[in-house]
């Protein structure tokens, strides 16, 4: 109950500091400081379940999520006489209205009675998707919420530190067989999560130690959540988590408009310095070194998990076209499927995020997967290439690379869709790619060439989004009216 009283508590010191502030705008960092706190909305689990409305329910118990819906809230009160500007210019638009489409009719033919809360929020995160940009326009609205990344990194990195000493060892389930071993989870229900989110703040603090040099973001905040998130990310004992931060931190490196000497002497003391870890990890013994061993045996390191595989192929095979139903993958598994089961088998819940899609969507859920995922590349791409600014160049390559790296890690951990930071990083894309503080050079060479004269008239034709990237003014009458009694016409 005390749970209840301090999620209840929080939210309310939300809205009132929005109430009071009347800024929106400081919603989104909220949304970042407030997803990793999962624990009262796992705790919750027992009471509330994880599927139907009440599981839906108990998701908004995380503060971030909460943070997310106010957001919505708060777009369609202050645009609610300029609906337009919900619906952004942007070129993820229909592609993510069509995969929502698909998941909810996947809805329709799966067997359980209850479509569990990942898929129920899913309109949530779409929507949150869609509004966000219209309260990140400027760079200091993104600083705010590098901040909040950074800040976030240092609690957690500490944390995690601080649950190998016994400190806040909340889930008994992570405890080694040692019986005094402990996978740090910080905040998050699971360590692997808590190393993916590990692995996106620390490139974007290296990146920004790059490209900013001595700054109060840097030495205050970027600097500490590298020292301390380094550790922390070795404390989750995510062999995942590693591999994706080594490849998110190198592709950050190599993307971030610094000099190439400076690249390549990095990128030689990043490695030098995994080495060192690596073996400082090995000479030291335990679960740690017997985890990174683990490493070398190819595909086996997958373990129990290659079962989730084969019984999600097999789902596939039998529903080709348009699977077993959204959200449907653990009760096929336990009804049709358990023959796939093997006795020592602890989980069923599929890690493997491709196979899910395969598995509860078939063929017609993979190509709008697919397509949303194209044309994802191809916008941070263009961004990235035709960005105004190093500062710009940089939020896109980090951007692009978290996206990368969450799929990629989520063929071994899942949670894909249901994976709230590949929402929020969606919505900050969103806002570089259609945002006037935002525009590439591009974007800034079509303005300029646009006469003053022509930009009124241009105005009246173009989207109220291609207008603002444009920098075409709003429409002026009295202006209007003048430059039609000077022609001739």
């Amino acid at each position: 109950m005390s749970d209840y009283a301090f999620v209840a508590a929080a939210d309310a010191a939300i809205i009132l500091a929005v109430f009071l502030l009347r800024e929106p705008k400081w919603l989104i960092p909220i949304v970042v400081l407030g997803l990793p706190i999962e624990y009262f909305n796992t705790e919750a689990l027992a009471s509330l379940g994880g599927d139907g409305i009440s599981g839906a329910v108990r998701a908004l118990l995380n503060p971030g999520k909460f943070a997310m819906v106010l957001t919505i809230v708060c777009a369609v009160i202050r645009f609610r006489h300029e609906p337009r500007r919900l619906v952004p210019d942007s070129s993820l638009v229909l592609p993510l209205a069509g995969m929502l489409a698909v998941i909810t009719l996947g809805l329709f033919w799966a067997d359980s009675l209850k479509a569990p809360n990942s898929v129920l929020i899913l309109p949530m995160y779409v929507a949150f998707v869609l509004v966000a940009p219209a309260f990140i326009e400027t760079r200091q609205d993104m600083e705010r919420i590098v901040a909040a990344f950074l800040i976030s990194a240092i609690f957690l990195g500490v944390l995690a530190v601080a649950q190998r000493t016994g400190f806040f060892n909340w889930r008994g389930i992570l405890v080694q067989s040692d019986s005094y071993s402990y996978r740090s989870n910080a905040t998050f229900a699971d360590p692997n999560n808590l190393a993916r989110f590990f692995a996106i703040a620390l490139s974007l603090a290296a990146g920004m130690v790059l490209l900013l040099g001595p700054r109060r973001l840097t030495v205050y905040l970027a600097v500490p959540a590298l020292a301390v998130g380094v550790i922390g990310i070795a404390a989750t004992g995510s062999r995942s988590g590693w591999i994706m931060l080594l490849l998110c931190g190198f592709l950050v490196v190599v993307l971030a408009p610094i000099a190439r000497g400076t690249k390549l002497r990095l990128v030689g003391a990043a490695f030098g310095s995994l080495a060192a870890l690596v073996t400082i990890l090995l000479l030291q013994g335990g679960a740690d070194a017997d985890r990174v061993r683990s490493l070398t045996t190819g595909v086996e390191v997958i373990g129990q998990r290659e079962f989730l595989i084969k019984a999600g192929w097999a789902m596939f095979k039998d529903n080709p076209i348009y699977g077993v139903g959204s959200g449907n993958y653990q009760h096929a598994l336990l009804i049709t499927y358990i023959r796939l089961i093997p006795e020592w088998a602890r989980t069923t819940l599929s890690h493997t995020s491709f196979i899910s899609i395969l598995a509860e969507n078939g063929l017609i859920g993979a190509f709008m997967f697919a397509l949303v995922g194209v044309r994802l590349g191809i916008a941070v791409v263009r961004k990235y290439v035709y960005a105004a600014d190093p500062y710009n160049r940089l939020i896109a390559a980090w951007l692009g690379v978290s996206f990368f790296g969450i799929v990629l890690h989520s063929q071994s951990e899942g949670r894909l869709i249901d994976e709230p930071y590949i929402w929020l990083l969606m919505a900050i894309f969103v806002a570089v790619e259609t945002a006037p503080g935002f525009a590439s050079q591009k974007e800034l060479a079509e303005r300029a060439a646009i006469p003053a004269e022509r930009r009124s008239r241009v105005a009246v034709r173009l989207s109220p989004a291609k207008e603002a990237s444009l920098g075409a003014p709003v429409l002026d009458i009295p202006a209007l009216n003048t430059s039609m009694l000077n022609t001739k016409e």
